[in-house]
């Protein structure tokens, strides 16, 4: 049955005509079908109201994973919403998506499972799916664990610190971030130098949030690198944690000459979100176009030798 057979027999008088056309939309119908077919979980037939709950469910579901990254936030929060409210068991549905053998439907499942976090399934998934053969499904349910496992749980993660993937050492970093647990900062303090960049602004941000103050040095020297992508993370701690030294002032204001988009807009961000005198300054007079302009073409001092 194609879908708009499936959509004219849903509104038939007929409840096997109804639950054939639901068992269709079920599989191919659309977000825009969704309305239509929860009306008939009120429907007076017992048989006709367990399969629109079935069908809208199944719905849900196909739509979140095949569209996940095209609906906002909100929107698929209360999808998910609806969909655990009419089936409990949905987490089952997801998990066969879990582990099918496409990549990418495997990641979609992964972040659906995030909209599904009170279910008392997920952590034994999730710890399941941190030790997975797919890079990007370790990242991702990594990210998923931190908002789901208690204060005192973090030894379920941090064996993740050594993984080989640098995008899961980032997050896993993030996510023990999130557990707000102090007894973790000697951990975190081995990973202050790490050669990525990522991982390092995000273990500087971690241990700032989590009490360990004393990043300032650590800040000035990502921020003056000669590496543009460690400047940038250098930066976005600072814009994030607020942190405000003359050593920092002075480091990011000079990236705003930095002929790099990503320094140059995170340098703006960092200074905005310190907001001191100096930095407010550096703001004025620095960040001007047509300074910036005439500043990249002064000439250089010729210096002897080659």
């Amino acid at each position: 049955m194609n879908i708009e057979a499936a959509r004219r027999n849903i509104s038939s008088d007929n409840p096997d005509n109804i639950i054939a056309g639901l068992k269709t939309l079920g599989e191919i119908g659309k977000l825009s079908d969704l309305q239509t077919i929860m009306a008939l979980v009120k429907h007076p037939s017992q048989r006709v109201k367990k399969e629109a709950a079935d069908a809208t469910s199944s719905l849900i579901r196909e739509n979140l994973i095949v569209h996940f990254t095209e609906l906002n936030s909100a929107v698929r929060e209360k999808l998910g919403t609806i969909m655990q409210s009419l089936d409990p068991e949905i987490i089952d549905e997801i998990s066969r998506d879990l582990y099918c053998d496409d990549e990418e439907r495997r990641l979609r499942a992964v972040q659906v499972l995030g909209l599904l976090r009170k279910n008392p399934k997920i952590r034994e998934i999730l710890a399941k799916l941190v030790q997975d053969r797919d890079n990007k499904v370790r990242a991702t349910a990594i990210n998923l664990m931190g908002k789901v496992i208690g204060p005192n749980d973090h030894e379920v993660i941090l064996s993740l610190l050594n993984d080989e993937d640098k995008r899961v050492r980032a997050n896993t970093i993030e996510a023990l971030e999130s557990l707000g647990n102090k007894r973790i900062v000697p951990v975190l303090l081995r990973f202050r130098r790490d050669p990525n960049n990522r991982i390092r602004g995000n273990v500087l941000k971690a241990l700032y949030t989590l009490g360990f103050q004393e990043i300032g040095a650590d800040l000035d020297e990502m921020i003056k690198s000669s590496n543009n992508f460690m400047r940038a993370s250098g930066l976005w701690v600072v814009s994030q944690i607020k942190l405000a030294s003359r050593n920092i002032e002075d480091g990011a204001g000079a990236c705003l000459l930095s002929d790099n988009e990503m320094v140059l807009t995170n340098a703006r961000k960092a200074l905005n979100a310190i907001a001191t005198p100096r930095a407010q300054g550096y703001m004025r007079y620095l960040d001007q176009p047509q300074l910036n302009f005439q500043l990249s073409n002064v000439k250089k001092p010729v210096t002897g030798g080659q």
